[in-house]
């Protein structure tokens, strides 16, 4: 579907002027897809900051409530920048959307699975490709379930815990195999424990050096700065990662941060 809606617009306009169209439209939806209003679920306190680089990417976040005390999340990240991944960042969150409500909370391996069917389908004549994850945390249970498609590991940090957990389980991106099956992992999340998603503007942002930010410097920045609300901790993670790049992020970054608290 998409690719005829480029071929529309690339007939309509060309030049300069269809550049800067291209480049503003990709940045309102950049925009749109990142400002994201956080529910309000007794016993989970919510962070979330997200900010579109210089270049429009392909980052995209969702966040609501599922059921009474159940919230479901998506980040994800369309490959390529400027109209091409928003307008592909966009199509998944509605996709995604659409499947939840068709097949419930209850079966996110198989609203992973259907989800990749269309969007390979959609991308077979390109390279492009899109990372997701999708889950769910039971406030009342504190039960996490995660289906992931190539995308960034989420991060545990239980209460009291000296270290980070990473949760491994994935499987490849969307858009390469339309016969690909996903599968879930499942966690509880305690009391006063911390979950941190996040997109790969943020691990591999990179300083004057060329160096890379890491999951290990996340990890570590997560573990000094655990005492903080869940939009603190978010806001903090943002800026560290920020300055270490010098304020030039090249990529979109995503982070939400899911801290379970007693209701």
């Amino acid at each position: 579907m998409w690719t005829s809606v480029f071929r529309a617009i690339g007939a309509l306009t060309s030049g300069d002027a269809a550049e800067r169209d291209f480049d503003l439209a990709a940045e309102r939806i950049q925009t749109a897809l990142l400002n994201v209003s956080l529910p309000e679920i007794a016993g989970l306190d919510l962070g979330v900051h997200a900010e579109p680089a210089r270049l429009v990417g392909g980052d995209y976040i969702d966040v609501f409530a599922a059921e009474k005390q159940c919230l479901l999340f998506g980040l994800g990240d369309a490959s390529g920048k400027s109209l091409a991944a928003a307008l592909n960042a966009l199509m998944l969150r509605y996709l995604v959307r659409g499947l939840v409500q068709a097949l419930s909370i209850e079966r996110l391996e198989s609203v992973l699975t259907h989800t990749n069917a269309v969007v390979a389908q959609d991308l077979r004549e390109s390279d492009q490709f899109i990372t997701l994850l999708i889950g769910t945390i039971d406030a009342a249970s504190g039960k996490m379930r995660i289906a992931n498609a190539g995308h960034e590991p989420p991060l545990v940090l239980r209460a009291g815990a000296p270290d980070i957990e990473i949760m491994t389980k994935h499987d490849i991106v969307l858009g390469v195999d339309p016969k690909v099956t996903y599968a879930i992992e499942e966690t509880t999340v305690g009391f006063g424990d911390r979950v941190v998603l996040y997109t790969d503007g943020l691990t591999e942002a990179s300083n004057s050096r060329g160096e890379l930010f890491t999951v290990e410097r996340l990890r570590e920045n997560l573990l000094a700065h655990r005492a903080l609300t869940a939009q603190e901790l978010a806001d903090a993670l943002f800026e560290t990662v920020k300055a270490y790049a010098e304020g030039n992020m090249r990529d979109d970054a995503t982070i939400l941060v899911v801290h379970r608290v007693s209701a």
